[in-house]
C-alpha cells in the first residue's frame, strides 16, 4: 500500500468522513447524477449526528 492509500483508509475511518461519503453515495444513486453539495452536507451531518447518538448509547 502506498502512502496515498494510507491516508485514504484513515479518512475514510473517520467518522463524518464515513459519513459524507455515505451522503454523497447516497444522493449519487436516488438522482443518478453528481448530487447537490448542500444537500449531501446536509445529509452527512444528519448521519453524523445519528452515529454519534447511536455511540453514546454502546
Amino acid at each position: 500500500m502506498t502512502g496515498s492509500d494510507d491516508t485514504l483508509d484513515t479518512i475514510l475511518d473517520d467518522l463524518f468522513h464515513g459519513c459524507a461519503v455515505a451522503a454523497f453515495v447516497e444522493l449519487a444513486n436516488k438522482r443518478g447524477v453528481f448530487p447537490d453539495q448542500e444537500a449531501t452536507r446536509q445529509l452527512a451531518y444528519r448521519f453524523y449526528e445519528d452515529a454519534l447518538k447511536t455511540k453514546g448509547r454502546g
